[in-house]
């Protein structure tokens, strides 16, 4: 639930690299910096939500992503958990408890195993350092938002927290994690 709001960020960047290092005259080195460009046909975002004392993630996805250049918009009510009954309930009691239905970002450029991705959700503008971790087969940026604190989510995690009160045994978290795999 909460989950998606994160996980919009994070869902569109990655697909091509470049990157560039700066170096002084003396020995002194700059940490490499490393442009990423995403594209919908490669990578794919997801976020894990959590309920229950025990926090037992729920995992879900959004299907609808638009990417232009390193800015991406997000339609949180084209979340996709594999269960309708559920993507309803998210979209009505959480997502519709916020002031937008888009989750909108960008990012920037990857460097020391970290790249900033700004999100706004529910009128708020956030940067996260998200971690960026490289492959031969892919690259997968992954971090973790909280609803309230990042976000003032207050009436969204209440909306879904009193709708699934019983099937959440009375724990609805305000953590979310988000993580973007692009395929190479």
């Amino acid at each position: 639930m909460k989950n998606l709001l994160l996980a919009l960020g994070v869902a569109v960047m990655m697909s091509s690299c470049s990157s560039s290092s700066e170096s002084e005259e003396s020995t002194t080195e700059a940490a490499e910096a490393t442009a990423y460009s995403f594209d919908t046909e490669s990578t794919k975002l997801t976020w894990t939500a959590f309920k229950t004392p025990e926090k037992v993630g729920v995992p879900g996805s959004f299907d609808d992503i638009s990417i232009d250049g390193n800015s991406f918009t997000i339609n949180t009510y084209s979340v996709n958990t594999g269960v309708p009954d559920r993507d309803m309930k998210i979209k009505q009691f959480f997502f519709g408890n916020l002031s937008d239905s888009l989750i909108t970002g960008s990012y920037g450029a990857a460097a020391e195993g970290k790249i900033p991705v700004t999100l706004s959700m529910n009128g708020v503008e956030k940067t996260f350092d998200f971690d960026v971790v490289e492959t031969d087969t892919t690259t997968v940026v992954s971090g973790t938002i909280d609803i309230i604190s990042d976000f003032s989510g207050n009436a969204a995690l209440e909306g879904i927290h009193e709708a699934c009160k019983e099937l959440h045994m009375g724990k609805t978290w305000s953590d979310v994690t988000l993580e973007v795999v692009q395929a190479k």
